[in-house]
């Protein structure tokens, strides 16, 4: 009887097939807690806090096995979208502590142009809580607020 595909090259496919359907669930996300879309702005003195950083830290304990963080770059116009998983994709129902700072540089994250003011998780700047489905933070308007300028070459 003659085989189009060699018997043992098949067991071997076949073998490798079996291995890599296993495998595939090591690499699931069952992990990852389920997120509400969460939007918000900062203004200060009057003017968007372009490139500034939004931190929301769980009250309750970590939100899922790997201690995620939700997060958020402010755009131009003042607005942010919170991240926790992917970009814009919401926090976890819960309350948390926010914490702000305005890196001169997104890098490094320093220095920060409010001074430290805002980012001390010993004392948040404020607590939101996140409701299941779309979530609106109140503004965010600092005013009379010194802001430190960016270092030369920054």
């Amino acid at each position: 009887m003659k085989f189009l595909v060699n018997p043992k090259s098949l067991t071997q496919s076949m073998a490798l097939l079996g291995c890599l359907a296993l495998l595939s669930g090591c690499f699931e996300t069952s992990w990852k807690a389920a997120t509400c879309p969460t939007t918000g702005s900062v203004m200060v003195n009057g003017k968007p806090a372009f490139d500034a950083f939004v931190r929301m830290t769980s009250r309750s304990g970590p939100i899922d096995e790997r201690n995620s963080d939700c997060w958020a770059y402010v755009q131009e116009d003042g607005t942010f979208a919170m991240s926790t998983y992917e970009m814009g994709d919401g926090c976890p129902p819960g309350e948390y502590d926010l914490l702000l700072r305005w890196p001169a540089d997104r890098i490094t994250m320093m220095p920060d142009r409010l001074g430290g003011k805002y980012w001390n998780p010993e004392d948040p700047f404020m607590t939101v809580t996140i409701e299941p489905g779309t979530n609106e933070i109140p503004p965010i308007e600092l005013t009379g607020i010194t802001v430190k300028p960016k270092p030369p070459g920054w």
